[in-house]
């Protein structure tokens, strides 16, 4: 015994465009473009208003499914980021080394 065929979303109607979709909206109506810095979380906010990337080198980091659990774990509980933490132990890192004398977490 096979199962019926399922109907296609297509089918369905769901991503059908209206009939008369070209006059559903003149350019009179649409509202002006929004510029990225009047956008919520767009790309004029959050990190970027308070500096850019730029100069800063990624790498990435292996570790034990396990360590990055329990990370994300205490970034949640310490209401921080992971990356707060990974900054916080390279800190504790170079000042173990004598190398992050007057530094901190925002200097790393």
């Amino acid at each position: 015994m096979s199962k019926p065929p399922v109907r296609k979303l297509s089918e369905q109607g769901i991503f059908s465009k209206p009939r008369d979709h070209i006059a559903a909206q003149s350019p009179d109506d649409a509202p002006a473009q929004l510029r990225d810095d009047e956008i919520p979380g767009g790309k004029g906010q959050g990190r970027a208003a308070r500096g850019t990337r730029e100069g800063d080198v990624h790498r990435s980091l292996y570790a034990k499914p396990e360590t990055f659990d329990l990370i994300r774990r205490l970034a949640f509980e310490k209401n921080t980021t992971a990356q707060a933490l990974y900054r916080e132990g390279l800190l504790l890192m170079l000042q173990k080394h004598g190398h992050a004398i007057g530094k901190d977490g925002e200097d790393i």
